[in-house]
């Protein structure tokens, strides 16, 4: 949510970058791209071997929060201080474009075969299609009303200021869901069309959708789920508790609320759930409790308790494990899914240092919002935030095994790639 920087401004992007190990092989690896909201710098980490790939300097007047992939050679880098979205190439690691926008952007969505980007707002309630292979602007959606989340919600509401949650692309890569913060709406558009299909007011503001493949067809009708994040202070019983919605979409591009899912108020808010096999959605909060609900039910079949500030899980499906990011707390929580009607925390694993004074006050957290296990499921990678250390986490021995001090300030998202 910044203010419009000239186009002369946005172009003026510094393109150098320092590399690191030139023995490259042809051999397909793992890597990491993270951005530094607060140095201006994006890092290609080569995951496999452990090391500082490139480091990308863009202008500070950009500010790129985190990075999406979006092809098997470009990136979109989250320049959340401008309205604008910069083009990384992380094969030849350099930034080959800087396109205006109407807004500061607040995250992508792809999908396969389709050749959109579209990319949600976080200074304005909209959203807009980019071609991923011409990198032109395509259509705009939205109020074009430069405001974030309204002060009252954001003193009220979990989840912050931007304008929209993630934006979500059906199957049929026609349509979308835009989830607008700063109404409270969820509204369904087709690509074609700046008038929405469909619209539906939610409980409060909304964070991302999920689904199963098994409950969707190919043109995107079926169901879907969506967090609502609920409300900033728990002793706020005004403001409904945070939860899952079910809701549908028919042919008809009808948007049905099913049911919800509410955890306890005292939890506080919640900003991501995640799927582990076709059955069981997990769940954290911010009180540190995690809950497994069954979304047939939807309810309830178990929980267990990790960190302050609980907000993304990754699994080691190998190893039945979930390992869960405790955001405002310095460890990652460990949890066996041997049974997945009852986790055990095996271990809190600390990955990172206490936040300071200063730093709960900016609002920062402790770690990241993006991570990553490898194939075998032993390695779960990630970043300590206020430190800008990249780490890997050995699961079979429960210690960090490998350490990247990254040349930055403050790194909390990022995304993986093989190639």
């Amino acid at each position: 949510m910044r203010n419009r920087v000239a186009a002369a401004l946005l172009t003026a992007v510094l393109l150098g970058f320092s590399g690191c190990n030139s023995d490259k092989t042809t051999t397909v690896q793992t890597h990491a791209l993270y951005g530094d909201y607060e140095s201006s710098k994006v890092f290609n980490i080569d995951v496999d071997r452990m090391s500082l790939d490139a480091v990308l300097n863009v202008s500070p007047a950009l500010g790129p929060y985190g990075v999406d992939i979006e092809t098997d050679t470009e990136a979109f880098a989250l320049t959340r201080r401008s309205d604008s979205i910069a083009v990384v190439n992380f094969r030849s690691n350099s930034v080959e474009k800087v396109i205006p926008l109407k807004f500061h952007p607040r995250s992508t969505a792809t999908l396969e075969g389709l050749d959109l980007v579209l990319v949600s707002g976080k200074t304005k309630p909209m959203s807009v299609t980019i071609g991923k292979t011409d990198h032109e602007i395509k259509r705009y959606f939205g109020e074009d009303v430069n405001t974030s989340v309204h002060p009252v919600d954001t003193a009220n509401y979990f989840g912050g200021g931007n304008a929209t949650g993630h934006p979500f692309w059906l199957a049929d890569g026609k349509r979308f869901l835009m989830l607008d913060r700063v109404n409270r709406k969820l509204i369904l558009y087709t690509k074609d069309s700046e008038t929405p299909l469909a619209q539906i007011d939610t409980e409060t503001t909304a964070h991302h959708v999920l689904n199963i493949a098994s409950e969707v067809d190919s043109s995107g009708n079926g169901t879907y789920y969506m967090v609502l994040e609920g409300p900033k202070d728990p002793q706020n019983s005004s403001i409904p508790a945070a939860g899952i919605m079910k809701f549908t979409i028919d042919s008809a591009d009808k948007i049905t609320v099913d049911t919800i899912f509410h955890a306890a108020h005292e939890d506080g808010g919640a900003h991501h759930a995640r799927f582990y096999g076709d059955k069981y959605i997990f769940f954290p909060t911010y009180s540190g409790r995690v809950y497994v609900v069954d979304r047939n039910s939807m309810s309830a079949v178990a929980s267990f308790k990790a960190g302050l500030g609980a907000g993304h899980i990754t699994f080691s499906v190998p190893k039945r494990l979930a390992i869960v990011t405790n955001h405002k707390a310095t460890y990652v929580t460990v949890v066996d899914l041997s049974n997945q009607q009852s986790p055990k925390v095996v271990a809190n694993v600390d990955v990172a240092k206490p936040l300071t004074a200063e730093e709960w006050a900016a609002g920062k957290n402790a770690q990241a919002h993006t991570s990553y296990v490898d194939e075998s499921g032993r390695y779960f990678y990630s970043c300590a935030n206020c430190e800008a250390k990249f780490y890997s986490l050995d699961l079979d021995y429960l210690w960090i095994s490998k350490t990247i001090h990254l040349p930055g300030t403050y790194v909390a998202m990022g995304d993986f790639v093989r190639f």
